[in-house]
Parts: structure tokens; sequence; C-alpha cells
């Protein structure tokens, strides 16, 4: 374990949470000890939803662990697929048996566990990608994140944990919880078919906020891989993007696909980005072009 902002750094492995195995660290931190007791808390409940489940047993199969990062801010969660490890956001203040705090690490816990699902599958967003294209696959990745998380609260809602879905509800993703809850009370096959889960997808690009949020981060992560490409010679930003690449996000781990026959074409899908995201995709394709050009003499 490493120390970040004076912070010891927990970390747990999924499969022994889930086991109830006793750690050494719960021994030498009692903040460990809370988080480990709240990582249970937040497994047992997402285990009642069926999706959540499934994504929780891929997430043992593939030897991750769960940590806590202090950088991170509150309902956020990173995942690095090398030391396959999700890291949720350190919140101190909610590491409490609330139905609120509970709340805020299910939705990063949740989204983690679609994010290690689709990176498992060789889904992560690519760089490889025309910066363009990487900025729309983003936003497609960041919406069906984000769908998943409203199935999974759903079902749990179903199930009799109705906190979770009343959080998202009444939360910045609202919009998204009444599409889908509008569209599933529309008939009842379209809780199980992909209806619902589709129009929470389609209702994430009607907020140009969180589009330009995924921009910004798209073009920093871009911005990134130019300045590892130059210094190691390697290619990036070339590849074309494919629908189906955009299709096969919406494949669910109990089988099926909720965004088959889609065409990706929709104004509301391909908004331009704001004028300061523009400006920074203007630059990373001069920058590219530069690259490319000085590749290409060698």
């Amino acid at each position: 374990m490493t120390a970040s902002a004076g912070i010891e750094r927990i970390i747990f492995p999924l499969a022994a949470v889930m086991e109830r195995e006793m750690h050494p660290a719960l021994y030498r931190n009692p903040q460990m000890r809370v988080f480990h007791a709240t990582l249970q808390d937040i497994i047992a409940v997402t285990e009642q939803s069926p999706t959540g489940r499934s994504l929780l047993r891929a997430a043992v199969a593939g030897d991750v662990a769960v940590g806590l990062d202090p950088l991170l801010d509150a309902q956020t969660s990173f995942y690095y697929p090398l030391q396959r490890r999700l890291d949720l956001g350190y919140l101190p203040d909610i590491l409490q048996k609330s139905h609120k705090g509970l709340s805020q690490y299910l939705a990063s816990f949740c989204g983690g566990l679609r994010r290690i699902w689709q990176q498992s599958r060789g889904l992560a967003p690519d760089t490889m990608f025309k910066p363009e294209d990487y900025m729309r696959y983003c936003r497609a990745f960041e919406a069906d994140v984000t769908a998943i998380t409203h199935l999974v609260a759903w079902e749990l809602r179903a199930a009799g944990p109705c906190f979770f879905w009343r959080y998202l509800l009444a939360g910045v993703d609202g919009d998204v919880a009444t599409a889908f809850a509008r569209t599933a009370g529309a008939h009842p096959r379209h809780q199980f078919d992909g209806t619902a889960l589709r129009a929470a997808f389609l209702q994430w690009f009607q907020v140009s906020e969180r589009m330009d949020a995924s921009d910004h981060q798209a073009l920093e992560m871009m911005d990134m891989a130019l300045i590892s490409a130059t210094q190691q010679g390697s290619m990036i930003g070339r590849r074309a993007l494919e629908m189906s690449s955009l299709s096969a996000l919406g494949a669910m781990p109990q089988g099926g696909n909720y965004l088959t026959g889609m065409r990706f074409r929709g104004p509301h899908l391909r908004r331009a980005a704001d004028p300061f995201n523009r400006t920074h995709l203007r630059h990373i394709q001069h920058d590219l072009s530069y690259l490319i050009e000085n590749q290409k003499s060698f």
C-alpha cells in the first residue's frame, strides 16, 4: 500500500471482500475497517440486481481489486486495467451506513463494473481512432455506463432496495432515470427487452453538459496519447470508427444487445463540440498531422 496526500492507500481484492475474508490491513487503520464494511454493504446490494451480479462475477473472475483514491470526486471511479484495480472516490464524510452515502458509492461502483466488463471485451476507448471519432466513441461509452447504472438501480427497486433509484432520480442524471421509467412503464416487456435501456442511453445525449464533459476528458486523453506517441514513435489517431464498434457497446453480460440495429446518425448523437473543446480538437488535429508527416519521413 502507498500513501497519497497523507492517506494510506486502501485496496482490497474484490473476491476476498465477497468471501468475507479478513485482510491484514484491517488491523492497521480504522478507516480501512470502515471502507471494508462499506464495500461489503455495496456488494450485498449490487448482488440483488441480476445485471449487477453478472458484472460483479465478471470482475471477480478478472481478479479485480477495489480501492479508495483521495484524488477522485464523489460518485466517480477509475479503472486501471494493467493493475486490475478499480478506484472509488475517497469520501470520508459519508463512509457510513446512510442511504445517500451508499448510493454515491453504488453509482461509482456499478459504473466501474461496467467499464471493467467493456475493457475485458476490448471495447475501452482507443486513441487509435481519429480524434473526432474518438470523441464520439467516448460519448457512447459514457452513455452506456450511465444507462447500465440506471438499469441496476431499476432492478434493485424491483428487488426491494429503492433508495438507489430515488437517489439517481433526484440527481444530475434524473432525466435519464425519468426516460427509463417512462419507457419501462409504457409496456411491461420494455423493462426486459432493452427498450427502456435504449431510452436511457439516448437521453444521455440530450444534455450538452454531459457531452461537453465527456469531450473534454476525451481530448485530455488524446493529448496524453500524443505526448506518448511523440516520445515513442507509436501511431495514433488514424482509424475510422465503424458503426459496429458503437453497437457492440450494447452487449449485456446475461446475453443480448440493447443497441442492435441502432444507426447512431441522429443530430443529437452527432452534436458538434462546444467552442472550447472544438479549439482543443483543432490543436490536436494539427499536432497529429504534424506527427504523421514526420513519421512518414523516417
